[in-house]
């Protein structure tokens, strides 16, 4: 009996000391570097594009390179989750399909291709179909920052710009 008792009594002094303890993290965080802010980085490039702009102009090239202005209006924006809303007309002047002005999707940045992808894309199209952002050239853009001023180009999947919007930072 004497066994026995020995046995309970160290039991109920291990059962508090061990149910009492609070469990440690099982894996150290993993340490990461600073974001890279430096001007070719996407960070910059985000902060950069973050706001509203106006569309100020708008080329259309022709198949064999010449540039016509067209009457456009329109608005585009980005948030600080990487969306992008861009929201146009072309008034008056050459036709381009509608799609050049009016996307809405999230955003990977390229900083080093100064290319922007928008993916989940939805578009206004001549057909209003939904663009599959794997195969459809339109949902690149290629950027360029002048300024207060952001330039956007469309190229066709050979790789020759079709348009170019040129846009003023409002907020």
């Amino acid at each position: 009996m004497r066994r026995s008792h020995l046995f309970l009594t160290a039991a109920a002094i291990a059962v508090p000391l061990v149910t009492g303890c609070t469990a440690a993290p099982r894996t150290r965080p993993v340490k990461m570097g600073d974001v890279d802010t430096g001007t070719s980085s996407v960070e910059a490039v985000r902060r950069q594009l973050k706001g509203t702009w106006e569309l100020v102009g708008l080329d259309v090239f022709s198949p064999g390179g010449e540039k016509t202005a067209a009457q456009a209006n329109g608005r585009l924006t980005f948030d600080e989750y990487g969306n992008l809303a861009m929201k146009g007309t072309i008034t008056g002047g050459p036709t381009l399909d509608p799609s050049a002005l009016n996307l809405t999707g999230r955003v990977t940045i390229d900083p080093d291709l100064h290319a922007i992808r928008i993916g989940g894309v939805t578009a206004a199209t001549t057909d209003a179909k939904r663009i599959d952002p794997k195969l459809d050239a339109t949902n690149v853009r290629y950027y360029q920052f002048e300024g207060d001023l952001l330039k956007t180009t469309l190229k066709n999947p050979s790789g020759v710009t079709t348009a170019t919007a040129t846009w003023k930072k409002v907020e």
